[in-house]
């Protein structure tokens, strides 16, 4: 009788085990999310997002030149670079002008002659258009005029009449030296003079803050003659 009743408590144990494993597995099942499957990318989606992108940032290629101020205008610009070449750069409203020592600088701070760095734009069209220019002003360097004197304010100005015919003027500096100190007062009209001045490009003719006056006589039958 004993032997009998092992094996009925044995299956009643592993049928009673199997209906409360059905029992605990069935909810888990029951409420087992999903995987919601993620919406494709179609290509046309993809060339939209791009255009999107490249309506609301609208900025094109980018390049910077370097080179010598050959041409300005209020509407562009043009470099001559260091190989020789030229590049003519439009100029905007929202160009930014940069020159040392000059607040709020302008078009207007910008001379022919003059080192400049610009950082342009090129739209789809191949045009140029400056995001900013800083120019960099040339080193005053002395330059001497020989020549006759045509007319003569002192502590003014002075204009000569150069051995290459053409007339040139200068302002006169406040510290302007007359040489030699001790004929100053033969300094007037028909005087034979050198006049030392700076040059910067931005004031072609220059301030003269030396005049030397040639000895009486001196560089006669080279005075140009006027027509």
């Amino acid at each position: 009788m004993k032997k009998i009743r092992f094996p009925l408590t044995l299956t009643l144990i592993f049928v009673l085990f199997f209906a409360a494993t059905q029992v605990f597995a069935s909810p888990a099942d029951t409420f087992q999310p999903k995987n919601t499957p993620k919406p494709k990318n179609t290509p046309g989606a993809v060339a939209t997002q791009k255009a999107e992108e490249k309506t609301n940032n609208p900025k094109g290629k980018r390049e910077n030149f370097k080179g010598t101020v050959e041409a300005i205008s209020a509407t562009s610009l043009t470099l001559t670079l260091r190989d020789g070449s030229s590049v003519t750069i439009g100029l905007s409203a929202e160009t930014r002008i940069k020159a040392p020592g000059t607040k709020d600088a302008t078009i207007a701070v910008i001379q022919i002659g003059m080192e400049a760095m610009v950082q342009t734009i090129r739209d789809q069209d191949g045009n140029l258009t400056a995001r900013s220019v800083m120019v960099k002003p040339d080193k005053p360097t002395k330059i001497h005029r020989v020549g006759w004197v045509t007319a003569y304010t002192p502590g003014e100005s002075i204009t000569i009449q150069a051995h290459d015919g053409n007339t040139y003027t200068f302002a006169l500096a406040e510290d302007v030296k007359i040489l030699p100190a001790d004929r100053a007062d033969e300094l007037a009209i028909g005087s034979r003079v050198t006049i030392i001045a700076p040059r910067n490009p931005a004031t072609p003719q220059g301030t003269a803050n030396g005049i030397v006056i040639h000895p009486e006589g001196s560089g006669t039958g080279s005075q140009p003659t006027t027509p």
